[in-house]
């Protein structure tokens, strides 16, 4: 029976996995079968923002703050894509992602030389390894307003969401929860968030991962539901995603599920739960992955398999331009941006309260304690392995990937936070 249950199980998560590919590649086609001018028109007319921010390699929003430094070399690149024109089907373009790009300039200047319809002398290349989904809701947005305009709407609908995120937990089942996901809201610097195409989606998506999963509380206690829930945030992350933060749409909502569940599960049970969804949102992301360049390497006659591992030995390995990495030294890099006073503060105060709790757990319940840091323990590792293998890509770009390490952080509140109250222990 548990066999037949698992093949059924497998049979789903495929069935999944291809309904999310065609519908994948059918709204990227949709993406590019919108026209192109209003984009256009609209970004024209913030181009001296532009121009002032992408002057540099780098933008930070708050001066000398790396946590608010902007990617705006990816954001060019996906305005470059989102605007690209050709004689192609949009089928082929959806597949492929072509962009302009001169090799004498930054991706930055190619952009702006874009936007003023200005393509002499630039070559077409393609970026077919990644699915690229965040290019129809963008092109929603600014074929309506301006660049501008749009960072104001992402900082609004982020704080939207969080505020839904809030109510939802309060109201369900996990409002002693409440004040770490505010923290780990903060420490994702949404100012940045905000204003960078690129950062954005992984806070959609968890904000709308962690809503569903108060929504659907009681189900997703079910281990097969659960599951089957992971895959799908890893399915619909790695369509989205351009390699950023996206441990982070597991971590935060997997924290949430193991420390807010009313069903009491033996420190086995909660361990193998771990486990079990921890393999499913692998699972969802690495297969997404895998299906694009399956779909890319059929439509386009290239192997986009070679140029994908191609990427991972290079993401992975220990050396950036003839410096050798260290794991210590990729680590502190990204621990270096959570290392300030404010952070500090919202970390250990809220801690501190939980003491007096922390301790009567310890005292009359040390199995549920042992639980409470198995399972903390567990969560302080993933962000630790995460940088462990990509460590070339932690260091490169520590200014964002630094918030992955939010996961630790928040699981180490989300363990004092859930122990029973004192008034509780008294009364028992």
């Amino acid at each position: 029976m548990a066999g037949m249950n698992t093949l059924k199980m497998i049979r789903n998560l495929i069935l999944i996995l291809l309904i999310a590919i065609v519908s994948g590649l059918a709204l990227n086609t949709i993406a590019f079968s919108l026209p192109v001018q209003p984009v256009k028109e609209n970004l024209k007319e913030n181009l001296e923002v532009f121009e002032k921010e992408m002057e540099s390699e780098y933008f930070r929003v708050i001066e000398n703050d790396d946590a608010t430094m902007l990617d705006l070399y990816t954001d060019a690149l996906m305005m470059n894509t989102m605007i690209y024109e050709s004689d192609q089907s949009n089928f082929v373009n959806a597949v492929a992602a072509h962009h302009y790009f001169n090799e004498g300039q930054t991706m930055q200047q190619s952009f702006l030389d874009l936007v003023e319809e200005k393509i002499e002398g630039k070559e077409v290349y393609a970026y077919a390894r990644y699915w690229h989904g965040y290019l129809l809701p963008l092109k929603l947005a600014l074929s309506s307003m301006t660049y501008l305009d749009f960072r104001i709407l992402n900082l609004f609908l982020q704080i939207l969401l969080l505020g839904l995120a809030v109510k939802t937990m309060a109201e369900q089942g996990g409002r002693k929860l409440v004040v770490p996901l505010l923290v780990a809201f903060v420490f994702l610097m949404p100012v940045a968030t905000a204003y960078c195409l690129q950062y954005s989606f992984i806070v959609y998506i968890t904000l709308i991962a962690t809503i569903l999963l108060f929504h659907f509380r009681e189900k997703l206690d079910q281990r097969k539901n659960a599951i089957y829930f992971f895959f799908i945030i890893g399915v619909v992350t790695n369509y989205f995603d351009l390699l950023t933060y996206p441990l982070i749409t597991f971590g935060i909502p997997a924290v949430l599920l193991l420390f807010s569940g009313k069903k009491k599960m033996t420190i086995l049970e909660s361990l193998i739960t771990f486990a079990a969804i921890a393999c499913a949102w692998i699972g969802g992301y690495a297969l997404m992955w895998v299906g694009k360049w399956t779909v890319a390497t059929l439509v386009l006659h290239e192997n986009i398999y070679l140029d994908a591992i191609q990427q991972i030995i290079l993401r992975t390995n220990d050396e950036v331009k003839n410096l050798e990495l260290t794991y210590s030294m990729v680590l502190e890099k990204n621990l270096e941006l959570l290392q300030r006073l404010p952070y500090v503060l919202l970390f250990y105060i809220p801690l501190i309260m939980k003491i007096p709790s922390i301790v009567a757990l310890l005292i009359h319940d040390q199995r549920l304690f042992i639980q409470k840091i198995l399972i903390m323990a567990c969560f302080v590792c993933v962000p630790l392995v995460w940088i462990l293998v990509l460590r070339n890509h932690s260091f490169m770009h520590y200014f964002y990937t630094y918030r992955i390490l939010i996961i630790a952080s928040f699981a180490i509140q989300c363990a004092a936070f859930s122990t029973p109250s004192l008034l509780r222990n008294a009364e028992e």
